[in-house]
């Protein structure tokens, strides 16, 4: 009921902001243009620019077959381009509703562009139609002394630990990359509600003292603000330096354990999950201990338990959800089945999986409804055909042995 009432809320304020004039001069007046290739032709004055990857070009490699069976309200593009940059905003602001909004300020009120984030249907849209300037109610910014950094990114991040992984804490290396780091007197992340939220900051070392919590700031100003690119930049691919980075950051921290058992084979549960459980799961569960599966609910375990349990994975099956994410912990090559409902095949676990050369499939289960929209698709619980599924882990162990007993030069690498 807290929730609900929250959300109701929320919902209420982001009415009446359209309609009640309130501080309306906290509205940005325009938008200032970034161009990474003439950052040094900028006023230094207002923005400093940081260029980190210019243009850069990411891919999704997946097979033309699956790419086809995509749900077609979230069809991913097959290739885009980003400018990564990190940008100085001296005397700026920060201005968030912590779901469609997260708005860099300039001191002359300014938005600026491409360090700014605007969705709309949880797609991002261009600065111009930001709902901010559409706003007419603003609260007064609370000020902190010193450099503040934003890993403000809409959306889930607020409370889903996949967006978490991909979306917030990227912004990290696009920090570092920038030199900046060091200046950081406070990191303003989306929310501190979630355990996995501190013990990531906290593993990474960044202390609790330093943080600032979106959800309870959505209005602050600061002597500095420094402000990074979205990891995803327009879109939703994930570029190969991130997951470089998750894999480089976190994997480490499981350390060395001669007694721990190495090639464990997972099974995620969603048992914790009112969204897409699987059906038959008690028939699932047992159809995979032969060979020699185990059933996790995630939920159940800490951060730095789950680096260690999926760095000494050999296989993972699961129910496309945000528990996947733990999947860049594992080592390349490890085995990734992935369980879809027909109506909701959305690209970012197998994006990954490809990025990070896990050797990865796929199982598409009927659905026995018309699925409209993402909203109805990540209600819709799936049917898993176990057949089909111990076919495939069958087939995936015969091809293992095959590979064993064959001559090394004979070996062919696609």
């Amino acid at each position: 009921m807290k929730l609900l009432f929250q959300k109701i809320k929320k919902r209420l304020g982001k009415i009446a902001g359209r309609f009640i004039s309130h501080k309306i001069r906290y509205r940005p007046q325009s938008i200032y243009k970034i161009n990474a290739d003439l950052a040094i032709a900028k006023s230094q004055n207002e923005v400093k620019v940081y260029p980190i990857y210019p243009d850069l070009r990411t891919t999704l490699d997946i097979p033309e077959e699956l790419f086809q069976a995509c749900s077609s309200y979230w069809k991913p593009q097959r290739e885009v381009t980003t400018d990564y940059v990190v940008v100085e905003a001296p005397n700026g602001r920060i201005y968030t509703d912590n779901e469609s909004c997260v708005a860099i300020i300039s001191k002359y009120n300014h938005l600026i562009e491409n360090v700014s984030l605007s969705l709309k249907d949880g797609k991002v849209t261009e600065a111009g139609y930001s709902n901010i300037f559409e706003q007419r109610y603003f609260t007064s910014p609370t000020k902190f002394d010193g450099t503040v950094f934003s890993l403000l990114t809409g959306g889930a991040g607020l409370n889903n630990i996949c967006h978490w992984f991909i979306d917030v804490l990227p912004r990290l290396h696009l920090l570092k990359k920038s030199g900046l780091y060091d200046k950081v007197d406070w990191f303003l992340v989306p929310s501190l509600r979630y355990g996995y939220q501190l013990e990531t900051l906290r593993l990474l070392g960044i202390p609790d003292s330093k943080l600032i919590a979106g959800d309870k700031h959505p209005h602050l100003t600061a002597d500095c603000i420094i402000a990074s690119t979205a990891p995803r930049g327009n879109h939703t691919l994930v570029p190969h330096w991130l997951c470089d980075y998750i894999q480089s950051s976190f994997v480490p921290l499981a350390g060395e354990d001669e007694d721990a058992q190495q090639n464990v084979k997972l099974y995620i549960s969603r048992s914790d999950s009112k969204l897409r459980q699987v059906e038959n799961e008690a028939e699932l569960v047992e159809a995979l201990k032969p060979f020699g599966y185990r059933s996790v609910v995630l939920s159940q375990l800490s951060v730095l338990e789950r680096i260690k349990l999926f760095s000494r994975a050999s296989s993972v099956v699961s129910a496309t959800g945000a528990g996947l994410v733990s999947m860049m912990f594992c080592k390349p090559g490890t085995k990734v089945i992935e369980l879809f409902n027909e109506g909701f095949v959305i690209e970012p676990f197998y994006d990954i999986a490809t990025k990070m050369g896990m050797d990865y499939s796929y199982i598409i289960c009927k659905s026995n409804s018309l699925v409209k929209d993402a909203g109805q698709g990540q209600h819709e619980n799936l049917r898993v055909e176990l057949p089909e599924l111990i076919a495939l882990i069958r087939a995936d162990k015969r091809a293992k042995q095959t590979v064993q007993v064959q001559p090394r030069q004979n070996l062919k690498l696609n």
